[in-house]
């Protein structure tokens, strides 16, 4: 399995993917990869921006989306959020993905999920946060597989639907983003836990 950036060489696979959701009556479950009366060059360029943080509304954030790529298929697609701002802490989290109605129950939502952990990984995001519906007991295993740590169930007033939390702990090395030098090993600080106050 691969996680690919959508081009034109799956287009065909794309609108077969497509296809199914809406006979599956899902297409929403879709997300981002989807949009109504939309040419596959727009889809192509609108993500293209959204992962650059072009074009989007106050709403939304940067994101990456994949397609999952089986035997030269699309078998679904997954969403990778940039960062979190308030709507997506709360309701939807980091990640999003939509198996292909006939391919689900194979593994590929935990195999991509865990592919997505590695990017995450690489980019030095050290944890992650997932969601899922209450009811939707195939998501929360693959979430659970891919060692996701519980941490609370919230009632969301726009859906009237509970969503459970879960973070994940990508294995990355969290950088300190500010040092603090000293040249003379004392500070006026005053910290509790600090050796320095010690040698003043």
């Amino acid at each position: 399995m691969r996680l690919v950036l959508p081009n034109i060489k799956y287009k065909e696979s794309y609108y077969s993917l497509v296809n199914s959701a809406i006979k599956n009556n899902d297409i929403s479950e879709m997300g981002h990869a989807y949009k109504e009366n939309e040419t596959f060059n727009e889809m192509i360029k609108r993500l293209h921006d959204r992962h650059k943080g072009k074009n989007i509304n106050n709403r939304d954030v940067p994101s990456s989306l994949f397609w999952i790529i089986e035997k030269n298929e699309i078998e679904g697609t997954i969403d990778l959020r940039h960062k979190l701002n308030d709507d997506y802490f709360y309701r939807f989290g980091h990640v999003a993905y939509y198996i292909k109605p006939t391919e689900r129950q194979k593994g590929y939502g935990t195999k991509a999920l865990s592919k997505a952990l590695l990017i995450y990984k690489k980019h030095n995001i050290d944890k992650i946060l997932i969601t899922c519906l209450k009811d939707n007991i195939a998501s929360q295993k693959i979430i659970e597989k891919n060692n996701g740590v519980f941490e609370s169930e919230v009632f969301d007033k726009k859906i009237n639907k509970y969503i459970k939390r879960f973070w994940i702990d990508t294995g990355a090395l969290c950088v300190p983003k500010i040092a603090w030098l000293t040249t003379n090993q004392t500070c006026n600080n005053n910290c509790n836990w600090c050796y320095a106050k010690k040698m003043l």
